[in-house]
C-alpha cells in the first residue's frame, strides 16, 4: 500500500507542478488567435481571461495577421576579464545579464508546455512573457480614377483616388477611399462601406465585434504617399480657439463659434484606425453639431447599418456666414486659415448596397447662426427624416439649432437645389454632374458672370476686413481649405494672414 501511494504521489506531483501560463495582452487588437486540440478538432480560445493555464505536454497554435512580435529573454553570460587576475571587479562578478532576442516573425507559431515553461522550437519562454502581434501599419496609396475597380463618377478625372489601407497584413485590407485634389492637397470626399454584423448565438441582442478581416481586401496598389500620413495640414485647436477669441472682441457673435478640427469620420467600427491617418481626414466642425445631433444621427446609422448594407460618401461644402454685431441682417465670411471660410454643411450620402433601402442624403448645418436665416435657406430641400423608422429616436432634436440642425433629402430633391453642383460626385446621370463643362443645375449668364467677376476680385485684391456676401463664390469647402500652416509662425505672428 505504501509503495502504491508513493507511486501515485510520484506521478501526480510533477503533473501538478508542471503547469504553464500563457499571458493574453490586455489590448485585444494585438492579441494572437490561439487554438488548442480538443478531441479531433482545433478550437479557438475565448478571451474571457488574461491567463490561460496549460498542462505539461499540451500543444497550442497561434496566429497573427501582422506576424508575432519578437521577444527578449534575460540570459547570464560569462564576462571576459581584460586584466585577468588584476581585474577584481570582473573576478568578483564573472557573470553579466544580457537580453537575447527570440525571433517570432511568423504568422503562425506552435507552443508546447514543457515542465513549467512554454517552448517554441528550441526556445524556452517563461511565464512572464506576453506573446502578442505586431501593431497594424497603415498607409496611403495612389490609385487611378480610371481604375477598373474604382471607376465611378464620384471623383473628378483630374483628381486622385487615395486608398487608405494596411501594409503589413498577410492579406492587406482597405479602410476607405478618398477623392483628393493632389495639386491643392485638398480632400473632396470619403467613400467607405458599412460592415454587417451578426449576433452571438446565445444573445440575439448583442452583435459580434468587427475585426480587420471584415474589411475588403486591398487591391493592387500603385505608388505609396508616405508624407500624407504625418504632414501637418492645419493649426492646433488651442491656436484656433485663441484666434476666434481675438476676433470675438470686434464681433461678439463669434463667442458662439466653438469650432475645432476633428476627423470627418465620427462613427465607425474602425474609428480608431481612421485616426492612424493623423490630420489627413480632419475638417472644421462646429462643436455642438459634432457632439450632439450629428452623433445622434451616426448612432442611429450604426445600429441600422449593422444589418443593412450601404456605401457611404461624406464631405463638407459651403461657407459659414457670420452676422455682423452692429447689423445682424448683414453677414461676413470667416476665414480661419489660408483665406478659406468654414464649411457650412457636413453631408453624408447613403447608397444602398443591398437594394433594401432608398438612397439618402443627410446634411448637418455646421453653424450656430441658423436662427438668422429663413428655414428654407438652411434646409434647401424637402426634409424626409420622418420617413425613416431607423431615425425615429434620433430625429426628435434635429430641428434644435443649438445642437446643429440635421435634415434628410432624397437625391431627386437635392438635384433640384442650387447645392447639387457643389457635391463632388454624381449619383446617376444627369444628377450631380461634376464636370466643369457639364453643369447639372441651370445657371443664368448673369450669375456666371457674377461668379467669374468675384473670383477675379478675390484673386487680384487683398483680403478686406469685411467680405460682402456676393464677393465670394460659394464653392465646396473641404479639407484643402485649411491646410499648410506653420505651427510656430502661427503662434509667433499672432495669426498673421488670417482674419475676415
Amino acid at each position: 500500500m505504501k509503495i502504491v501511494i508513493l507511486c501515485i504521489i510520484w506521478f501526480l506531483v510533477p503533473n501538478v507542478w508542471s503547469e504553464c501560463v500563457l499571458q493574453i495582452p490586455d489590448n485585444k487588437e494585438i492579441a494572437p488567435l490561439w487554438k488548442k486540440n480538443i478531441g479531433n478538432r482545433w478550437s479557438k480560445f475565448p478571451y474571457i481571461t488574461n491567463r490561460v493555464k496549460l498542462q505539461h505536454g499540451e500543444i497550442i497554435k497561434g496566429y497573427c495577421a501582422t506576424k508575432f512580435k519578437d521577444i527578449f529573454n534575460s540570459v547570464e553570460v560569462k564576462r571576459k576579464c581584460e586584466y585577468d587576475d588584476y581585474d577584481y571587479d570582473c573576478q568578483g562578478e564573472p557573470l553579466r545579464t544580457e537580453l537575447k532576442k527570440i525571433e517570432l516573425s511568423h504568422n503562425n507559431i506552435t507552443i508546447e508546455c514543457s515542465g513549467d515553461s512554454l517552448k517554441h522550437e528550441s526556445h524556452l519562454l517563461n511565464n512572464l512573457h506576453i506573446l502578442e502581434c505586431n501593431s497594424v501599419e497603415w498607409t496611403v496609396n495612389m490609385k487611378s480614377v480610371q481604375d477598373s475597380e474604382t471607376k465611378t463618377l464620384w471623383c473628378k478625372e483630374d483628381h486622385q483616388i487615395l486608398e487608405l489601407s494596411t501594409n503589413n497584413l498577410d492579406q492587406n485590407r482597405t479602410l476607405a477611399h478618398i477623392c483628393y485634389n493632389v495639386e491643392e492637397i485638398s480632400l473632396q470626399a470619403v467613400k467607405y462601406p458599412t460592415i454587417k454584423r451578426t449576433t452571438e448565438s446565445w444573445n440575439v441582442n448583442k452583435f459580434l465585434p468587427v475585426v480587420l478581416d471584415d474589411l475588403p481586401e486591398a487591391s493592387i496598389l500603385s505608388s505609396e504617399v508616405k508624407f500624407l500620413n504625418s504632414t501637418l495640414l492645419h493649426m492646433e485647436n488651442d491656436v484656433l480657439t485663441r484666434y476666434l477669441e481675438t476676433l470675438s472682441e470686434e464681433n461678439p457673435w463669434l463667442k458662439l463659434a466653438r469650432y475645432e478640427y476633428a476627423n470627418i469620420i465620427q462613427s465607425s467600427p474602425f474609428m480608431n484606425h481612421y485616426n492612424q491617418y493623423n490630420q489627413l481626414l480632419d475638417i472644421l466642425w462646429w462643436h455642438d453639431l459634432r457632439v450632439t445631433n450629428w452623433r445622434r444621427f451616426l448612432k442611429a446609422l450604426e445600429e441600422h447599418s449593422a444589418v443593412n448594407s450601404y456605401t457611404i460618401y461624406t464631405g463638407a461644402m459651403g461657407a459659414v456666414q457670420i452676422p455682423i454685431w452692429s447689423n445682424p441682417s448683414e453677414f461676413q465670411f470667416l476665414d480661419v486659415q489660408n483665406g478659406f471660410p468654414l464649411p457650412q454643411y457636413i453631408w453624408t450620402y447613403l447608397e444602398s448596397s443591398d437594394g433594401k433601402n432608398p438612397d439618402l442624403f443627410v446634411f448637418g448645418y455646421n453653424s450656430p447662426y441658423a436662427e438668422f436665416f429663413d428655414t428654407s435657406e438652411v434646409k434647401f430641400c424637402a426634409d424626409t427624416c420622418s420617413d425613416f423608422d431607423w431615425l425615429k429616436n434620433a430625429r426628435s432634436s434635429f430641428d434644435y439649432s443649438n445642437f446643429g440642425i440635421v435634415f434628410c433629402c432624397s437625391p431627386e430633391s437635392v438635384k433640384e437645389s442650387s447645392y447639387a453642383r457643389k457635391l463632388p460626385y454624381k449619383i446617376s446621370a444627369p444628377v450631380l454632374d461634376i464636370s466643369d463643362n457639364d453643369a447639372t443645375v441651370p445657371i443664368g449668364e448673369e450669375e456666371v458672370k457674377k461668379l467669374e467677376k468675384s473670383r477675379e476680385t478675390v484673386e487680384s485684391t487683398e483680403k478686406p476686413d469685411v467680405v460682402e456676401k456676393s464677393e465670394i463664390p460659394e464653392e465646396p469647402q473641404t479639407l484643402g481649405n485649411y491646410i499648410f500652416i506653420d505651427r510656430n509662425s502661427a503662434l509667433d505672428s499672432g495669426f498673421e494672414g488670417s482674419g475676415y
